[in-house]
C-alpha cells in the first residue's frame, strides 16, 4: 500500500510539473505571437501614414497637371510653353539675350602700412 501511494504521489508531482511546463510554454508562445502582431500593426500604421502623404502629394500633382493641360488647350498656353522651352520669338519680334559680364574677384591689398614705411626707410 505504501509503495503504490508513494508511486501515485510521484506520478502526480511529475504530472503537475509537466502540466505547469506545458502551460508556461503555451503562454510564452501566445505572448510571442501577440508581440509579432503588435509589431506588424505598428509597421502597418507607419506605412499607412506614408501612403496618405504620398496620396496627398499625388492629388496636388494631379490638380497641377489638369491645370497645365487646360492651359495647353488654348493658343496662348501653347505659345507660352513654346517660348519657355525653345526661346522662340513671334513674327516681328526680335530676341535679345542679355548676358551679364563675369564678376571679378575683389582686389585685396598685398602690402600693409608697415611695408610702405619699411620701403621709405629702406636705406636704414
Amino acid at each position: 500500500m505504501w509503495r503504490s501511494r508513494q508511486r501515485n504521489e510521484v506520478l502526480r508531482l511529475f504530472g503537475r510539473r509537466a502540466l505547469a511546463l506545458v502551460l508556461i510554454l503555451l503562454v510564452g508562445g501566445a505572448l510571442f505571437s501577440v508581440l509579432g502582431v503588435y509589431k506588424k500593426e505598428r509597421d502597418s500604421a507607419a506605412l499607412k501614414w506614408q501612403n496618405q502623404v504620398r496620396l496627398a502629394d499625388l492629388e496636388k500633382r494631379q490638380e497641377q497637371l489638369k491645370a497645365d493641360i487646360a492651359d495647353l488647350k488654348t493658343a496662348r498656353g501653347i505659345e507660352e510653353e513654346l517660348r519657355k522651352q525653345y526661346a522662340l520669338a513671334a513674327l516681328g519680334e526680335k530676341m535679345i539675350i542679355i548676358v551679364e559680364p563675369p564678376t571679378s574677384a575683389p582686389v585685396h591689398a598685398t602690402s600693409s602700412v608697415f611695408d610702405t614705411i619699411g620701403e621709405w626707410f629702406s636705406w636704414w
